[in-house]
C-alpha cells in the first residue's frame, strides 16, 4: 500500500486518550447502504452484508454459478497476507469478511476486521487497499495493541462498525476511512457496578432499523449485557443485562457472565433479536453458584424497538463444563405438518436445538453428531483433586465452537463444524468464591489438560426436522496435531458447501452426500466460514476466506 495519505488522530471520546491510525490510497466507491439491502442480504446472491450473511444468520449464499458440474475450475484470483506472525502465532484472524455491491462497473468493495483491531477496505475483485484503520484500545485481548478475537464488522449506510476489544463501538466512514464516533458499549448497571476491563469483545456487531445490536464477552469476574445503538449518532438507544440477578444466589450474580460471544440473528417481519448467551463463571468449579443460573447458556428474545425482555429459554442449567451456546439461526420449517418459524440453537453439548421462535418452547433435538461421554458420565459432575482426574468429552473446547455455520433452504440441511476432542477435567475442592475468585477467575478453580490422543474434526449434515445425521465427511489431519479442528460451513445455490480446517485445506462439498467436489492447499488454517458472492459484472463468482493473517479469495468464470 502506497503512504499517500496517513493521518494520527487523538479523539477526545469518552474522555479516552487512545491512538487511531488512518492509511488511505483512495476513497472507496459505492452508494450508502440502506435498509433494504440488509433486509434482502440473505437471498441476493452479489451481497454478503451480515456476519455470516443475513439478518436470520443462515450463512447460505444463492449464488448458483458455482455447481457441482465446473466447481473444479475454482482458481486462486488472489490473497491478501498482512504477515503479523505474532497474530499469525496467537492469535489468528476468525472475521467473516463483508462484501458491499458497488453497483454498476464499480467493483464491489471488502472490508474484513484483524485480530489488532484493524478495518480494511479493498477492491472485492482483485484485494487491492483502498484505505486501513487501525485502533488501540484501552484495555482487552492480551496483544501488545490490545488484539483479541475479531470476528468481523457491519455495515449501514455511509458507515462501517467495529466492536473494540475494549467494548467500544468504533463508526467509519466506509468510503475514506475516517472515524465519526466512538462509544462504550456497556448497560447502565455495568457503568455503576462492574469494571469494565472484565469486558471483552469478539463476535459481530449486527445493524437492523437504523440499531447497532452487540453483545459483549468476558472470561469471568462480571456480568455480561446487551445493547442497541443509534447507527447515525452512536447514541445508546437501550440495554438490557443477560443475567437475571433476582434468580441468583446472593451476590454470585457479580462474577456470573452470561457473556454473547457471537453475533444475534434477527426476524424482520417480527423486529425480534435473538441473542445466545455463554456459560455461568466460574467454569467448572460450580459448587460456588448454586441454582439454573439464568440466563446462561440461553436463548433470550429481544424487542429491537423496546429493549424488553419477549421470552428467554435456558438450553442447559448450571453449566459445570463451559458448554457456551454461540449461534441461532432462523428459518421455516415444516413441524407436525405445520409450517412454522424456528431457531436453530448450537452450542458445546454435540445436539443442535429447534425452538419455536415466537414463543421460545423447545421443539426438539437431533441425534448427537460427535462424542458424549468418556470416563466422566456426559454432563458429569468432575471430581475433586488433581488426583482424581477422568476424561470427558466434549471438552470446554466443545463438539462445536464459535464456527458459523449454514442451513442451505435448497436441501434442508444443516452443515455444522464436529469435533470429538478428549480432555481430563477436575476441580479444587478447597477455594473459596469470595476471597479468592480474583486468583481463579481464568477457570474458577476448575482444570482441564489435553493429554488424550483420540480427536478427530468433520462436517455433519443434519436434518433439523427429524434431527437425524444424513452424512459426515471428516478432515484428515497430521497425527502430531493437538487439536484438529474444522472451521465454518457455507452451503451455497450451487448445491456446493465450501469450508476448510486447520489443516490448511479449503473444500467444497456436495451438498448432498458429502463427497469432496473440490480441494486446495492454502498454507492457513481455516476456521471461520468462507464468504461466497456473485459479480455480474465481470461474469465470475467468489470465494473468500480470512484465516490467520490472511485473505484467500478464489473465482469461476463462466
Amino acid at each position: 500500500m502506497s503512504d499517500l495519505n496517513i493521518q494520527a488522530r487523538n479523539l477526545d471520546l469518552d474522555s479516552l486518550d487512545t491512538q487511531e491510525q488512518l492509511q488511505q490510497t483512495e476513497e472507496a466507491p459505492g452508494s450508502d447502504v440502506t435498509d433494504e439491502q440488509l433486509r434482502d442480504d440473505a437471498t441476493t446472491a452479489e451481497s454478503w452484508l451480515h456476519y455470516n450473511k443475513g439478518l436470520e444468520g443462515i450463512g447460505y449464499s444463492p449464488a448458483d454459478r458455482i455447481t457441482r458440474e465446473n466447481v473444479d475450475g475454482l482458481s486462486l484470483e488472489y490473497t491478501i497476507q498482512d504477515r503479523d506472525e505474532h497474530v499469525r502465532d496467537h492469535l489468528p484472524t476468525q472475521a467473516n469478511p463483508i462484501v458491499v455491491p458497488s453497483g454498476g462497473d464499480d467493483p464491489p468493495v471488502m472490508y474484513y476486521s484483524t485480530a489488532l483491531q484493524e478495518v480494511h477496505a479493498v477492491n472485492a475483485r482483485n484485494g487491492e487497499h483502498y484505505w486501513s484503520y487501525a485502533y488501540e484500545p484501552e484495555y482487552g485481548g492480551g496483544l501488545n495493541r490490545g488484539g483479541t478475537a475479531q470476528r468481523g464488522v457491519a455495515v449501514y449506510g455511509d458507515k462501517v462498525y467495529l466492536k473494540a476489544a475494549d467494548v467500544r463501538i468504533v463508526a467509519i466512514d466506509r468510503y475514506t476511512g475516517e472515524p465519526q464516533w466512538r462509544t462504550h458499549a456497556l448497560s447502565e448497571t455495568q457503568r455503576e457496578e462492574m469494571e469494565p476491563r472484565r469486558l471483552g469483545s469478539t463476535g459481530a456487531p449486527l445493524v437492523f432499523d437504523g440499531k447497532v445490536l452487540l453483545g459483549q464477552s468476558g472470561g469471568g469476574g462480571g456480568w455480561g449485557a446487551v445493547l442497541a445503538l443509534d447507527a447515525e449518532s452512536g447514541d445508546i438507544l437501550w440495554d438490557q443485562d443477560t443475567l437475571d440477578r433476582d434468580r441468583w444466589v446472593d451476590d454470585t450474580y457479580q462474577y456470573g457472565d452470561c457473556n454473547m460471544w457471537m453475533t444475534p440473528s434477527v426476524d424482520p417481519e417480527t423486529g425480534l433479536a435473538y441473542f445466545p448467551t455463554g456459560n455461568p463463571a466460574p467454569q467448572i468449579q460450580a459448587m460456588v453458584r448454586p441454582g439454573p443460573n439464568e440466563h446462561s447458556d440461553s436463548v433470550i428474545a429481544i424487542d429491537t424497538e423496546s429493549g424488553e425482555i419477549e421470552w428467554a429459554t435456558q438450553l442447559l442449567a448450571h453449566d459445570w463444563w463451559d458448554y457456551d451456546g454461540y449461534f441461532v439461526r432462523l428459518f421455516d420449517m415444516e413441524v407436525d405438518g405445520e409450517e412454522r418459524r424456528v431457531l436453530e440453537y448450537e452450542d458445546k453439548t454435540g445436539w443442535i436445538r429447534i425452538l419455536d421462535a415466537e414463543t421460545g418452547e423447545v421443539l426438539g433435538r437431533s441425534e448427537p453428531y460427535a462424542n458424549q461421554g468418556g470416563e466422566l458420565p456426559f454432563m458429569g459432575i468432575p471430581p475433586a483433586g488433581e488426583d482424581q482426574k477422568v476424561t470427558k468429552s466434549p471438552t470446554g473446547f466443545g463438539s462445536t465452537d464459535w464456527n458459523p455455520d449454514g442451513y442451505s433452504p435448497q436441501t434442508g440441511l444443516v452443515y455444522i463444524c464436529a469435533h470429538d476432542d478428549w480432555r481430563y477435567t477436575w476441580y479444587e475442592p478447597d477455594w473459596e468464591f469470595a476471597e479468592d475468585y480474583e486468583e481463579h477467575n481464568d477457570l474458577g478453580g476448575g482444570k482441564e489438560t489435553m493429554e488424550h490422543p483420540d480427536k478427530e474434526a468433520r462436517v455433519s449434515a443434519i436434518n433439523p426436522a427429524s434431527g437425524q445425521v444424513e452424512w459426515t465427511q471428516p478432515y484428515e489431519f497430521e497425527e502430531d496435531v493437538t487439536t484438529p479442528q474444522a472451521g465454518g460451513n457455507t452451503p451455497t445455490g450451487g448445491g456446493l458447501v465450501f469450508g476448510g480446517g486447520t489443516n490448511e485445506v479449503l473444500r467444497a462439498l456436495d451438498a448432498e452426500n458429502g463427497e469432496i467436489l473440490w480441494s486446495e492447499e492454502t498454507g492457513i488454517g481455516h476456521q471461520a466460514s468462507p464468504v461466497v458472492w456473485d459479480d455480474p459484472a465481470e461474469g465470475k463468482q467468489y470465494v473468500a476466506a480470512a484465516a490467520e493473517d490472511t485473505v484467500v479469495t478464489f473465482a469461476l468464470e463462466e
